[in-house]
């Protein structure tokens, strides 16, 4: 295609799109050099929220100066275009060199190290990347470059700096997700390391730890299941490579590497030499366990409170969601509330019939019987009904007049769980929604 304008900036080719805009090899006419530029999706530019943070990315990026981390030369504005003059990186992205197969371990060390450094600089400065995978990691003759803090976090705000991430929202690509960011909880530096080591381990592997035919199957087996062994997928790799590998990956984040700084020194005491041992590898990650009865055996409960649940309080989940059932029985844990699941409509009701619930949360499209027709089944029974409150992905859902004297509340997905929180309480104090 022909070359364009955008103010004094020549665009040569277009180098990838994303959810908030294009990225551009362009030429400086001022200063005669190459940059890459990001320009902002029209569709989204009148947006105040999306223009916000926009700027944020900007103005995160400006705070670093890393030999490892892509240089921001400007943000400038041209019309109704809104767009950032970057350095322009020269190589392959990571993803790109994993195509053709995993990585020999010195080199696979080496890009780690130096995305790892990056990783150091930017929780230096408070701000955690939250998407570290292969896409973002440019591979070239001068060095790794870790790019696109686009959805970066700075735990530290200021008034130029709002917090736009609401509560319990869902950031960053699944497959290289920690688990608290996969739960939609809050994530700080720890979160990227488990990230980098999802990279780490794919590089030595050929293949990515945690992987699933949906989304949900995915985040599913990062919340819940341990990636196949290292150290059988890759049995020629340094046995202290493996334990790094290992110890990034730790479901709970107090039992990873506690700062990009000590996974670095990890990576610096890698022995290479055939027969080298591996220091000690950490306590197995505990496996979530049901302690309190279920109707029918949950797909992947999280762990029960070891303390007494409270006394006349019981809760049903009902949803074909694996990571929904996860989220809200996670809360129910933490709320001492003793609790059964059902994947569908019809084990919903065997459970209604079996015990008496104080709430009841339910998803209207489940499999065999829906929604409907459970709060139908609950509006014939002759039992005192429980407090219902109804999941789903219609937003503005409307309900009947019937309906309404039965619905407690409504959630919507994806899950607010400070919103599920809040139902839950108000459910123990007896306030209705």
């Amino acid at each position: 295609m022909s070359s364009q304008l955008l103010g004094s900036y020549r665009l040569i080719d277009r180098l990838g799109a994303g959810g908030m805009g294009e990225v551009w090899r362009a030429e400086d006419t001022r200063l005669l050099r190459e940059v890459a530029i990001k320009i902002l999706s029209e569709r989204i530019a009148n947006d105040p929220e999306w223009k916000a943070r926009f700027l944020r990315e900007a103005r995160t990026i400006a705070q670093m100066n890393h030999p490892n981390i892509a240089t921001i030369y400007s943000i400038e504005q041209e019309a109704e275009k809104l767009f950032i003059v970057m350095e322009l990186v020269e190589g392959e992205s990571l993803a790109t060199v994993l195509a053709k197969g995993p990585l020999p371990p010195a080199d696979a060390v080496r890009i780690i190290r130096h995305v790892a450094e990056a990783l150091a600089e930017a929780h230096e400065k408070g701000i955690v990347h939250r998407d570290v995978k292969p896409d973002n990691i440019i591979v070239g003759k001068r060095g790794t470059k870790v790019l696109d803090f686009g959805i970066a976090k700075q735990l530290v705000s200021t008034t130029d700096s709002p917090t736009l991430t609401q509560a319990g929202l869902i950031v960053g690509t699944p497959f290289y997700m920690s688990p608290e960011q996969a739960l939609g909880r809050p994530v700080d530096a720890r979160s990227d390391l488990f990230s980098l080591g999802v990279v780490l381990y794919e590089a030595l592997a050929g293949r990515r730890p945690y992987e699933g035919e949906s989304v949900t199957e995915t985040m599913m087996n990062i919340i819940m299941q341990e990636p196949p062994d290292l150290s059988v997928v890759a049995p020629s790799l340094p046995p202290s490579l493996a334990d790094v590998v290992n110890r990034a990956l730790q479901k709970k984040p107090e039992r990873r590497f506690g700062s990009a700084g000590e996974m670095i020194d990890a990576l610096s005491r890698v022995d290479f030499k055939p027969g080298a041992k591996a220091p000690p590898k950490p306590s197995k990650v505990d496996v979530p366990t049901v302690a309190m009865p279920s109707a029918a055996p949950p797909t992947a409960a999280p762990p029960q409170p070891a303390m007494t649940p409270i006394p006349g309080q019981r809760a049903l989940v009902a949803d074909d969601d694996p990571v929904t059932r996860y989220l809200i029985a996670n809360i129910l844990s933490q709320r001492r509330i003793a609790f059964d699941e059902a994947a569908n409509g019809a084990d919903a009701v065997k459970s209604l019939k079996a015990h008496e619930y104080t709430i009841v949360f339910l998803d209207l499209l489940m499999p065999r019987v829906d929604g409907w027709g459970v709060i139908d089944f609950l509006r014939r029974s002759k039992t005192k009904p429980p407090r219902i409150v109804i999941i789903t992905g219609v937003k503005d859902q409307t309900l009947s007049v019937a309906d309404r004297e039965l619905v407690t509340g409504i959630i919507y997905k994806p899950l607010d769980p400070a919103e599920v929180d809040r139902l839950i309480q108000q459910t123990l104090s007896g306030v209705t929604a």
